[in-house]
């Protein structure tokens, strides 16, 4: 068997830089960029339980971690997603459902160690606009792409019913 043509050919697959994410000129590593998703209550505190009915802030932080500028070229003005999903992980609402952005080429040029933040609000509502039950969800912040590091660590959190209808306390 001839291994030596097959290893060769994939080492050089190994040494080709994944796409997704440019650099000018050099290729952007998964270490290049970190997100963080901090979700807010109405009172502007970080939290992970909310009352039902409750608006959500979802505060997205986009960082360059290397040592030079990097900059992220996305396909549209969007530069922001949030997505939130049920326990049963299936999708409930994105932020960018049902919204347009314009069909430009939008570049994010960080120097190292810059962040950008952005947020976005949700009602507590599905993609149809029905509110959702009290429970368990997970949410995620991302910037669009598909790009390494461009997608948070999901947060979980909780929706409580309201004390609307429940007894007083002793």
């Amino acid at each position: 068997m001839r291994r030596a043509p097959l290893m060769s050919l994939l080492a050089f697959f190994l040494m080709v830089p994944a796409g997704g994410c440019a650099a000018r000129e050099e290729s952007v590593t998964k270490t290049d960029f970190e997100t963080r998703l901090v979700l807010k209550s109405a009172a502007g505190d970080e939290a992970r339980e909310f009352p039902t009915g409750e608006t959500i802030t979802f505060v997205v932080t986009f960082r360059n971690r290397a040592a030079t500028p990097r900059t992220l070229t996305l396909p549209t003005s969007q530069t922001l997603d949030c997505l939130v999903y049920a326990a049963d992980h299936k999708e409930v609402w994105r932020h960018s459902s049902g919204r347009m952005f314009a069909q430009v080429i939008t570049e994010l040029t960080l120097k190292p160690g810059e962040s950008r933040t952005f947020t976005a609000t949700w009602n507590q509502a599905d993609s149809k606009g029905k509110p959702v039950p009290p429970g368990e969800y997970e949410a995620v912040g991302l910037v669009p792409g598909n790009a390494p590091g461009c997608r948070s660590d999901a947060v979980k959190f909780t929706i409580r019913p309201s004390a609307a209808g429940k007894p007083a306390g002793p």
